[in-house]
């Protein structure tokens, strides 16, 4: 029986930047995507949830995968958009629990790294080889961002299967998804969030609206799905690769501290104007089964989300921003 080995490889630095023909055709969305395009998007379209995942030896034995090699399941979606954009979260069923409910050693970050996988970008078809390609913009794994990973893709009724290329040591991993229904009452509000959007400004203001602090640079997705889920991908900017083929102590660190990802369930207060994610995994496993709680302002194509006012040391008021800009239609 193998076991599962964690190894986080180097990253270079990148940013909210779109790669391959996809991006040459229509750059960050605002562009009109070509007919043929939107027709092969409009197959992958929607939300799939992961139903079975499976890894086999060049000989067809059954490898056994997970962070304790013990072949546990994992939960997750990937959402496809018309425009094409993609989004992955996945995370094991079984997670790390941390004192405090939080990382702060090498080991536990390697261990919440091991156990949460998540990445974003773009993708393009191509029907004639029967390969998808998902462009990624960033990830959780350091050696995945700005990559392209081609996935052998087969419909079958509400089932995606992707098979990404074989292994050099001749392991092949297949995963199937179903595809997820949309919810039978949208509101307005949930009509205006569904999509994608990327990542324009985060920042806390005092009540007086000085900016206390800021994080320039940052890019990152958040998605919103009829089916009533929400993924999040935030991402510092340059990210650094490791030296070695084994990262230290102090990339591990630097890796688990740069980037933050959640998935879940999600809810709209329609009178109140707010949102609530309700976390089903995070980065953070300490976060899941959380909620957070967002009040939603539009202006145009961008979108404000603002946490609950909170109290700073001296007793001041302190609000968090986060805008976004619309990518999808």
């Amino acid at each position: 029986m193998r076991t599962f080995v964690v190894m986080l490889a180097g990253i270079g630095i990148i940013g909210l930047t779109a790669r391959g023909e996809l991006a040459a055709q229509f750059g960050d969305g605002a562009a009109p995507v070509p007919a043929a395009i939107r027709a092969a998007n409009s197959r992958f379209a929607g939300v799939w949830k992961l139903v079975g995942e499976e890894t086999r030896d060049a000989n067809g034995q059954a490898v056994s995968r997970g962070p304790n090699g013990d072949n546990a399941a994992r939960f997750g979606y990937i959402v496809y958009d018309p425009v094409g954009y993609m989004s992955v979260n996945l995370a094991w069923l079984k997670q790390p629990v941390f004192a405090g409910g939080k990382a702060t050693t090498p080991q536990d970050a390697l261990a919440a790294m091991g156990a949460y996988n998540s990445y974003w970008g773009s993708f393009a078809v191509n029907d004639a080889r029967g390969i998808v390609t998902h462009q990624t913009f960033g990830a959780l794994s350091p050696a995945f961002a700005g990559t392209n990973q081609e996935r052998q893709f087969t419909f079958s009724g509400n089932q995606l299967t992707l098979r990404p290329p074989t292994a050099a040591n001749g392991d092949q991993r297949t995963l199937t998804w179903e595809r997820v229904p949309d919810l039978p009452d949208l509101t307005p509000t949930h009509r205006k969030l569904i999509g994608f959007w990327k990542l324009i400004s985060f920042e806390r203001r005092s009540a007086k609206g000085d900016r206390l602090s800021s994080y320039p640079g940052w890019t990152g997705f958040i998605v919103y799905t009829a089916s009533g889920h929400v993924m999040v991908h935030m991402m510092q900017p340059y990210r650094r690769r490791n030296v070695g083929a084994s990262p230290t102590p102090d990339e591990t660190m630097a890796t688990y501290r740069s980037y933050t990802s959640y998935f879940g369930p999600y809810t709209v207060n329609e009178s109140e104007k707010y949102v609530v994610h309700h976390l089903a995994a995070a980065i953070n496993s300490g976060a899941a089964g959380t909620d957070f709680q967002r009040f939603i302002e539009f202006a145009g194509k961008r979108l404000t989300l603002k946490p609950p006012v909170t109290k700073d040391s001296s007793g001041e008021s302190v609000q968090t921003a986060i805008t976004w800009e619309r990518l999808s239609d």
